[in-house]
């Protein structure tokens, strides 16, 4: 009765891509002495989240590092040359795989709870009908009003079983079927991906997000692509901003992110 449903840790890669050289020339250049500004680029619907939504959340991200700054360093202009562009391909499409999994993850909790629950019932009405029994053989055998109160019992405790065995069936087949999902999402999960990226290149600069699950993780995406675009590199603090790999919620500049974030900004 016991299937095995399978949890699984997301781990999402945010980076930036750059010519090297030439990036660092330009960032020394301007790092945070004129405020950098970005507007809405390439919009898919395909992500569930509307263009209001997207610029809120960039609007949220970049408030980050103006509050960190304490001066605005990034800022919207409709106008401005650096887009942000939400593009989807299968790793957004498997991010939205992975949010079905979760949610069906809850139903199938609830599901075994339901289950265990009358396997208790079973198991507890079974032992008061067991002593039952016992205690009428035990003086030789039931009267005729005993036998039929018994037999009831009996008969009250099968159904009981049929239907439980057949909730089990049910409960062992959405298993067979949400652990195939599970491996589906895992062939694609095993890779790792870019969750964002910052570009700049012969064509201008950019942030392109592919991939998010829940709003959280993007205010973190884009919080973190908004440093790259800053002159911010990554660090090796697990909790920071500026961390390769969006794995904490943390949406507070670390001692690491605000280190790095004073060398290239000035007190």
């Amino acid at each position: 009765m016991r299937g095995e449903i399978i949890r699984w840790l997301i781990l999402l890669i945010i980076a930036g891509t750059s010519g090297a050289g030439l990036l660092y020339a330009y960032q020394y250049m301007r790092p945070c002495a004129h405020p950098i500004t970005y507007t809405i680029g390439t919009f898919d619907s395909r992500f569930g989240i509307t263009n209001a939504t997207l610029l809120a959340e960039a609007k949220a991200a970049a408030e980050i590092w103006n509050k960190a700054a304490g001066k605005t360093i990034l800022t919207y202009d409709p106008n401005a040359a650096m887009k942000i562009n939400l593009i989807y391909d299968e790793r957004e499409a498997n991010a939205k795989l992975g949010r079905k999994i979760a949610h069906q993850q809850d139903s199938m909790d609830s599901a075994r709870a339901t289950l265990d629950a009358l396997q208790a019932q079973y198991t507890t009405k079974q032992a008061v009908y067991n002593e039952e029994v016992n205690a009428v053989n035990a003086r030789g055998g039931a009267t005729r009003s005993e036998a039929t109160i018994l037999n009831a019992e009996r008969d009250s405790l099968n159904a009981l079983a049929d239907s439980l065995n057949a909730q089990v069936a049910t409960f062992n087949s959405s298993i067979a079927t949400f652990n195939a999902t599970v491996e589906e999402y895992n062939r694609t999960a095993g890779r790792t991906f870019q969750a964002g990226q910052y570009v700049r290149d012969a064509s201008g600069e950019r942030i392109n997000i592919f991939e998010f699950i829940g709003i959280i993780q993007l205010k973190r995406v884009l919080a973190h692509e908004f440093g790259h675009a800053i002159g911010l590199d990554h660090n090796d603090d697990p909790k920071a901003i500026m961390y390769e790999k969006n794995e904490s919620g943390n949406l507070v500049p670390t001692a690491s992110d605000l280190s790095s974030l004073r060398a290239l900004c000035g007190a």
